[in-house]
């Protein structure tokens, strides 16, 4: 098995809003170092864990560095969430942290890919070129991008209304231009937005969970989805404490399976469990 990256944030501190939080997220995750040190894996994770309830915002240092500890404890379901986490922009990863989460993700990704092969679950397929357009499409910046050339727009095209010199040709091909960009580039952005708040992303937490035809463990088992598997709910019962999730994996595979299962990417910090 691939080497996991660990060493490069384990100085590293975490800062919460208010000092006396900040100290105890500090103490939380200066033990998860310590542990992890000493190669004791599962305290690591579960100071972590703490440090990740008491800081209650995203960090792509402490996502990391609880990803690596679930997949150092073969937890490769809750390795694969936080190590997916790590590398949201709202937890502002530095090109370190987001380099070593993408080498130690692919490391989790082929050992899951082995046990679903083993035991006969499904697993989502490798992530693609179009999945990572897609991401990109849903960050803040690509918004920015598309108001700031429909502002760009509307400033030339006044400008050629107060020229005196007659109309200029280049001029108005650009602000064309920029609607266009505008228009297209703010239209994706909307659509990957809706499609994360009408379904969003989750990764399969359980070991090998069946999933059913319908809410419920009297209904039928179809097939068995493997920890790891990234997912998208597209529906869910009104029961949040024992309820169920219809998911869907690449492909158009779908089913119901258990809330506690699946965690979703984007969920509020310290609801991963």
């Amino acid at each position: 098995m691939r080497t996991l990256v660990f060493g490069i944030v384990m100085s590293a501190t975490l800062l919460a809003a208010a000092p006396a939080r900040a100290d105890a997220v500090d103490d939380a995750f200066a033990l998860g170092n310590a542990a992890a040190s000493r190669g004791e894996w599962g305290a690591a994770a579960s100071a972590y864990e703490r440090a990740v309830a008491l800081l209650g915002q995203p960090s792509s240092l402490l996502s990391f560095n609880l990803g690596t500890a679930y997949a150092h404890t073969d937890d490769l379901g809750r390795a694969t969430l936080h190590l997916r986490q790590a590398l949201d922009f709202r937890g502002n990863p530095t090109t370190e942290i987001a380099e070593a989460a993408r080498t130690n993700l692919a490391s989790v990704r082929r050992r899951a890919e082995l046990a679903a092969a083993t035991t006969g679950a499904l697993i989502d397929r490798p992530q693609t070129w179009w999945d990572l357009v897609v991401e990109t499409l849903e960050t803040p910046g690509v918004g920015w991008f598309a108001l700031m050339c429909g502002i760009a727009a509307v400033v030339l095209r006044v400008a050629l209304r107060l020229r005196r010199a007659g109309p200029s040709r280049a001029i108005a091909v650009a602000s064309w231009l920029l609607v266009a960009t505008w228009a297209v580039v703010g239209a994706l952005h909307a659509t990957a937005l809706r499609a994360d708040r009408t379904a969003p992303r989750a990764v399969a937490i359980g070991a090998s969970t069946d999933a059913r035809e319908g809410p419920g463990l009297h209904r039928t088992s179809t097939w068995s989805l493997a920890a790891g598997a990234e997912v998208r709910i597209t529906d869910r019962t009104p029961d949040r404490t024992s309820g169920w999730v219809h998911v869907r994996l690449a492909g158009g595979i779908e089913g119901w399976v258990p809330e506690a299962s699946v965690a979703e990417i984007e969920r509020p910090i310290g609801h991963t469990r």
